[in-house]
């Protein structure tokens, strides 16, 4: 289960990052995104 999460959690941000529809225009949130991902994967890993 805990692979599956972190593929998820993987997909969402690839499809978040990619996508055109954003939060604020610019890159900021992208990083915000791909760091919040980051940590979580972490945080899921142990």
């Amino acid at each position: 289960m805990n692979n599956v999460m972190k593929g998820m959690l993987l997909v969402l941000m690839i499809l978040y990052i990619v996508s055109p529809l954003d939060a604020c225009p610019g890159p900021f949130d992208d990083l915000v995104v791909l760091f919040i991902g980051l940590a979580a994967q972490k945080k899921l890993g142990g």
